[in-house]
């Protein structure tokens, strides 16, 4: 139901395991957006659960199916890998 053939960034087919199983990076360069499913929990290992305060130099976008104590929920938008904290939502 939540699986992903592609990114779904760019549309890439080549992606690689994270630490969290069930979530995966893209391989292409330029885009290496971060995707699947975990918990909430494992989550913010990957995204905090705050939004940045500065412009960041890059973003990434994130796409994360998330178990939580409400079922699943869905956090995707764009963040900053340096601070790990939100730019942007949806």
């Amino acid at each position: 139901m939540y699986m992903y053939a592609h990114c779904p960034a760019c549309g890439g087919k080549r992606k690689k395991k994270t630490e969290i199983p069930g979530v995966y990076e893209c391989m292409r360069k330029k885009c290496k957006a971060i995707f699947g499913k975990c918990s909430l929990g494992e989550s913010y290992k990957l995204v905090l659960p705050f939004f940045a305060t500065e412009e960041p130099k890059e973003t990434r976008y994130f796409d994360l199916y998330c178990l939580s104590a409400q079922g699943v929920v869905r956090r995707h938008g764009w963040y900053d890998p340096q601070t790990r904290k939100i730019v942007q939502v949806g």
